[in-house]
């Protein structure tokens, strides 16, 4: 029961946070880039969406998907907090570069439309790595407030485990990392399909 009670509060702490994040960040996100890309209005995005067009359906299921996807990553979160150590801002940051280096590496894609056709690239890239970002550090500080400082499913086992997963944890990262710059460097450079 105490592991249900613990993954409930993570995954509403993901979803309040995906809500906010994605669902109310990426709406405004989106506004700013069709603002300054107007001669692409109508254009599909590679999520779907229709670039210049903000509908009340639209708008709602941007929102359903972010908590959705947010109460996931509070899942994720819950695993991953065990890992964490050193002082609070080490505990805070690692989470946070590590979710915007991971999920940022996923977002950020050198084909389709998002990061070719929407001007300036460089705001569209650093927008998108925004969202894992502000995520991320969202969920820790509201994950931490709502799971207070209990024992962790990493506590139950040896340490050595969960050095391992540390280890695996930062080897997903760095790979994820590079990935991340040789794509970006490609959009920058105006080459996307290399």
């Amino acid at each position: 029961m105490f592991f249900v009670r613990r993954a409930a509060l993570g995954s509403a702490a993901g979803a309040v946070v995906g809500l906010v994040v994605g669902g109310i960040w990426g709406r405004a996100f989106m506004a700013v880039l069709a603002a300054l890309n107007a001669e692409d209005h109508g254009t599909r995005t590679d999520d779907g969406f229709t670039m210049g067009q903000f509908t009340f359906g639209g708008t709602v299921n941007l929102a359903i998907v972010a908590t959705i996807i947010g109460a996931i990553g509070g899942l994720v979160f819950l695993v991953v907090r065990g890992l964490r150590f050193g002082p609070d801002w080490f505990r805070t940051t690692s989470v946070a570069v590590g979710a915007t280096v991971v999920v940022g590496s996923l977002l950020v894609h050198s084909d389709g439309v998002d990061f070719s056709r929407v001007d300036p690239v460089a705001l569209t890239v650093g927008l998108t790595l925004s969202m894992p970002l502000l995520y991320a550090v969202g969920v820790t500080w509201l994950g931490d407030r709502w799971l207070g400082a209990g024992p962790t499913l990493w506590d139950r086992l040896p340490a050595a485990a969960a050095w391992t997963a540390r280890a695996g944890v930062a080897i997903m990262v760095v790979l994820a990392g590079v990935d991340l710059v040789r794509t970006v460097v490609d959009i920058l450079d105006g080459n996307p399909f290399n």
